[in-house]
């Protein structure tokens, strides 16, 4: 590449002025430094924005630091959500966290490559990732109550005020994390879900950009969740409940709702497959998804107990010396295969072991993945977590 060619292109596009653009993001491309008469060609803001939210993030990280108009127009918020609209990249991380120095361990692998034989998976001695949501994976250290969120792809980083101060509390109260984006304030919030064995389930709730945790109201109905991370759907968090430990009395789904932070109850289907030994919770086609033994349901219209569906039953994977129970399901597939995530037990008295298998439904075949850590799909997106 030559040097004037390199020249060339660290120089600012000159952009011509759209009635239509934010005021503020106008204003900084207004401010940006003129150029010398062999800028490039100019083009239209609008056309600019419309070729750039199509591009790859690890592209637009790069194009960033061409020139100052460009790194304006990429960091403004209505540019990033429309790139978020418009992404379809999707990678499955996996990721331990610790609260100390180089405490995180990440690894991060292309969605094809469940598919592919290949790439082996490096192995994590424990999983951190409570959920993602538009590319940002929430993580926590459950042993110190840190919570932190992390968008790999831009490499953006923040740690959270920890839900409790008092030591003393975080060793007695069970927790658990969930984290999604609330359509009503347009912001991202992480809740916590905690109880003892004497008090009531109450939910804790910290929003971005504020240095502080809210307690929500009280769960009336009384609930007991036994899920290390809640499941983000439609705006809201959900757990698997029910109102005695251990998985005792009638199991239900606990929800909160981020709009509002209000607690709610949400009936499974009412069904005679739906067995309470072993339930878990999922998101399929941006539905809540319900796995009971092999079967796997959804809710077409949240909230509406009437609207679960079963979309299908996942047969057995037959093999003489090993059984496998079905976890999650992860993702599925243009044509209409599944990645499931499913715990695979060797024999009776040995431990188990997490595996991800591709399922196809058209002939009922699996293929076992190489992959044995616990996987999340997250979007490969701009949203910073600092903002």
């Amino acid at each position: 590449m030559s040097t004037s060619y390199k020249k060339n292109h660290r120089k600012r596009l000159r952009l011509s002025r759209n009635p239509n653009l934010a005021p503020e993001l106008e204003s900084k491309i207004a401010t940006a430094e003129e150029t010398n008469n062999d800028s490039l060609p100019n083009l239209p803001i609008d056309l600019v924005a419309e070729i750039f939210c199509r591009l790859p993030v690890k592209l637009l990280v790069q194009l960033r630091c061409m020139c100052k108009s460009w790194n304006s127009l990429i960091s403004d918020r209505s540019f990033t959500r429309k790139h978020l609209c418009l992404s379809t990249t999707r990678r499955l991380h996996s990721a331990a966290y610790e609260h100390k120095p180089d405490g995180l361990v990440h690894n991060s692998y292309p969605l094809e490559s469940v598919l592919s034989t290949k790439v082996k998976q490096q192995r994590l001695p424990f999983n951190s990732i409570v959920a993602s949501c538009d590319g940002i994976l929430c993580l926590s250290d459950i042993y110190e109550g840190i919570v932190v969120l992390w968008n790999p792809s831009i490499r953006k980083f923040k740690e959270l005020p920890p839900p409790f101060e008092n030591i003393q509390i975080r060793k007695r109260v069970f927790m658990t994390f969930g984290f999604g984006y609330d359509h009503v304030s347009d912001n991202y919030k992480v809740a916590v879900l905690y109880y003892t064995e004497s008090d009531a389930t109450k939910v804790r709730v910290h929003t971005l950009g504020t240095d502080f945790w809210k307690t929500s109201e009280s769960f009336r109905f009384g609930a007991v969740c036994d899920e290390q991370t809640g499941t983000t759907v439609r705006g809201t968090i959900n757990w698997m409940a029910f109102t005695e430990w251990p998985r005792k009395g009638p199991f239900f789904i606990f929800s909160f709702d981020l709009g509002n932070d209000s607690c709610h109850k949400l009936l499974p289907p009412d069904h005679a497959e739906i067995s309470p030994d072993y339930l878990r919770l999922s998101v399929l086609m941006d539905c809540l998804c319900l796995i009971s033994d092999h079967h796997i349901w959804i809710m077409k219209e949240y909230g509406i107990q009437d609207s679960w569906t079963k979309l299908l039953s996942v047969s057995y994977m037959q093999h003489p010396s090993k059984c496998y129970i079905l976890c999650k399901a992860l993702y599925i597939f243009e044509d209409d295969r599944l990645l499931l995530e499913t715990h695979e037990f060797p024999h009776e008295d040995e431990d188990g072991k997490k595996k991800l298998v591709v399922y196809d439904p058209k002939n009922d075949t699996f293929k076992v993945t190489r992959f044995t850590n616990v996987l999340n799909v997250c979007l490969e997106t701009l949203i910073s977590p600092c903002s």
